[in-house]
C-alpha cells in the first residue's frame, strides 16, 4: 500500500498540462516518499486528454488513469479517485495546476501535526470584483441555509487521512460536494495559506450558468432549511393578510360611508399569494426530485477504461 495517493480529476486538459502535472507532483513528493501513486480521473473529456493520461501512465507506472464513460462532474470524479486510492494519506487537487504541487510538502507537514483534514486557503487568486461578490453572497446563503461554515477560500486542494477516506467512502448520496462532506464527517480539520497558481493552458470550464446551477444544487443537496423558510413565509403572509383584513374591517366599522377598496388591490394580493405559493411548491418539487434521484440507487459513475 503506497504512503501517498494524489487524486486529480481531469477534464479536457491537453497533453502539456497532464505531463507538467505528473512531473511536478513527482518532484514535490520526492522529499516525502518514493512510495506514492497518482490517480488521474478523466471526467468524460475529449480523446486527447485520455491519450495524455495513457501516455503518462505508460511512462510512469505509479500513474493510474480512470476514464469515465461520460461526464459525471468534478466532485464525482474526486469520489472515484478516493475510491481507488490506497495511500495512508490522500491528496486531492485540481489538474489545471492552479493548485500548485509544490504546496504538497506543506500540506503533509501540517497533517502530521495531528490533523485528519488539511485544506489550502487560496491566496492572491485572480478574481473579478463581480465574481468575488457573487461567491461571497453564495457562501453566506449556503452557510445560513445549511447550518455549516464553508470557507469560500477553500478549494478542493487538501490532504485527508486513511480513516477519513474510509468514512468518506461510506457516504452514499449522489449529490457530491467534497468539502461539505468532509465538514459533515467532523474529523479534526485545519488549513494552510498558499499562493494560487496559474492555469497551464486553456480556460476554466465553469461559466456563469454552470456556477448558478452548481450553487442551487449545493443548497438543495446540503440543506433542508429552504422548506422551513417557505413555511415561515407562509405564516408571515397569513399574518399579514389577517392584519390587512382586520384593518379593512376596522375602517368599515369606523367609516361605514366609505367604500371598500376595489378589485386592483384584491387582484394584486391574489397574484402575490399565488407567486409565493408557486415558489414554495417549486422548492418542494426540487426536493422531491432529489429524493427520486436517490431512490434509483444508480452508481455514482461508470468507468469505461483503466490504464492498468
Amino acid at each position: 500500500m503506497p504512503h501517498l495517493s494524489i487524486v486529480a480529476p481531469v477534464y479536457n486538459e491537453p497533453l502539456s498540462t497532464v505531463a507538467a502535472l505528473t512531473s511536478r507532483v513527482a518532484l514535490a513528493v520526492a522529499d516525502i516518499t518514493d512510495d506514492y501513486e497518482i490517480i488521474l480521473v478523466d471526467d468524460g473529456s475529449k480523446r486527447e486528454t485520455w491519450e495524455a493520461i495513457r501516455s503518462a501512465s505508460s511512462n510512469e507506472p505509479r500513474v493510474l488513469g480512470l476514464r469515465f464513460a461520460r461526464n459525471f462532474g468534478q466532485h464525482v470524479a474526486i469520489s472515484a479517485g478516493i475510491d481507488k486510492a490506497e495511500g495512508d494519506w490522500v491528496i486531492v487537487m485540481d489538474s489545471d495546476l492552479q493548485d500548485r504541487p509544490e504546496v504538497i510538502p506543506e500540506l503533509y507537514a501540517k497533517a502530521l501535526e495531528g490533523f485528519d483534514v488539511v485544506f489550502v486557503r487560496r491566496q492572491l487568486r485572480p478574481e473579478s470584483l463581480l465574481y468575488r461578490g457573487g461567491a461571497l453572497f453564495f457562501y453566506k446563503v449556503l452557510n445560513l441555509l445549511s447550518g455549516q461554515e464553508y470557507n469560500r477560500l477553500y478549494g478542493n486542494f487538501s490532504i485527508i487521512s486513511r480513516k477519513v477516506v474510509i468514512a468518506f467512502r461510506s457516504l452514499p448520496e449522489s449529490s457530491r460536494f467534497y468539502g461539505g462532506m468532509l465538514s459533515w464527517l467532523g474529523f479534526p480539520e485545519t488549513s494552510i495559506l498558499a499562493q494560487h497558481g496559474t492555469r497551464q493552458a486553456g480556460s476554466t470550464n465553469y461559466n456563469i450558468k454552470r456556477r448558478v446551477f452548481w450553487a442551487l444544487k449545493l443548497i438543495i443537496g446540503f440543506s433542508t432549511r429552504l422548506l422551513y423558510l417557505s413555511i415561515s413565509l407562509g405564516f408571515l403572509l397569513a399574518l399579514l393578510s389577517l392584519v390587512m383584513g382586520s384593518a379593512i374591517l376596522f375602517e368599515k366599522v369606523m367609516y361605514p360611508e366609505k367604500p371598500l377598496p376595489g378589485w386592483p388591490s384584491v387582484f394584486t394580493a391574489v397574484l402575490f399569494i399565488g407567486g409565493i405559493t408557486n415558489i414554495a411548491l417549486g422548492i418542494i418539487g426540487i426536493y422531491i426530485g432529489r429524493i427520486f434521484e436517490e431512490t434509483k440507487r444508480r452508481p455514482l459513475y461508470v468507468i469505461s477504461e483503466l490504464t492498468r
